[in-house]
């Protein structure tokens, strides 16, 4: 069971439940690749976003890309989309079912790329999975990323709504070293502490917002879990939007995520 432990001498938050290993990816994935194959999302928002940005044919990497459905919708769009990942049973049901797809196995620590080779780099939820932290992760975006190029960086936040939660002892504490907890799962990190991070890398922050609000509290509070659950019965636009509706209002506040959009500087 996923469990927060809030950890006060680091002032950061950590879940607990299974290490986010190989095998643990290949399972997850595994559970829905037939549903994301015979019916790929679409995308629209991270496809709109985009195309804010950078224009068509631009070459966009996502690091860690799972099951491959960001690049293919990327890829519809008209842009020259790429993926890796390091889970190697879905990177060959992909090649397999996707076969016009660039999606390899690799370590988004070590891109197989020349220094600023890709225009746009999306990053969906990965940069928290790593115990030592996501340095490493963040200069070899740095070194991919021509100079002008965007970073699309999406992950959990320690947003005030937790922090609230934390200082109030809802989460139990303890501030063992996560390279040691062996189920370590990922964290929830500040946002004004990654925003800053790149920064120091050379990064100039020109978008932050927050993500999925209705997810945040639904996990901390059976009611709203519950009716998160009765929405999952409706036509997932019904979904959709409450979701966004709430992210206009208190995503800053209670997004599950955040998402930063920086340049290359």
């Amino acid at each position: 069971m996923r469990r927060k432990i809030y950890d006060p001498l680091t002032d950061r938050l950590l879940y607990v439940d299974r290490e986010a290993n190989e095998q643990f990816w290949d399972e997850q994935w595994e559970k829905v690749a037939k549903a994301t194959f015979s019916n790929p999302p679409r995308h629209r928002a991270t496809i709109n976003i985009t195309r804010r940005y950078l224009s068509l044919k631009s070459r966009i990497m996502e690091g860690g890309c799972g099951q491959g459905d960001v690049v293919y919708a990327l890829h519809n769009a008209g842009f020259s989309a790429e993926g890796i990942d390091y889970a190697p049973n879905v990177v060959s049901a992909i090649n397999s079912h996707w076969p016009h797809l660039n999606v390899t196995k690799g370590d988004v620590r070590r891109i197989p790329c020349g220094d600023g080779h890709y225009d746009g780099y999306w990053s969906f939820g990965v940069i928290e999975h790593f115990a030592e932290g996501y340095y490493s992760i963040a200069r070899e975006m740095q070194r991919c990323l021509r100079r002008g190029g965007y970073l699309f960086l999406s992950f959990p936040a320690f947003n005030r709504f937790r922090r609230a939660r934390a200082a109030t002892g809802k989460y139990a504490i303890n501030s063992a070293d996560p390279a040691g907890i062996s189920d370590f799962y990922q964290f929830a990190l500040d946002p004004a502490n990654v925003q800053a991070d790149f920064e120091r890398l050379g990064f100039e922050l020109v978008e932050h917002r927050g993500t999925s609000s209705l997810l945040c509290i639904a996990e901390d509070y059976i009611l709203v879990g519950a009716i998160q659950r009765f929405l999952n019965f409706f036509p997932s636009r019904v979904n959709t939007a409450v979701s966004m509706g709430m992210d206009l209002f208190i995503g800053r506040y209670a997004g599950h995520s955040s998402l930063l959009i920086f340049r290359k500087k």
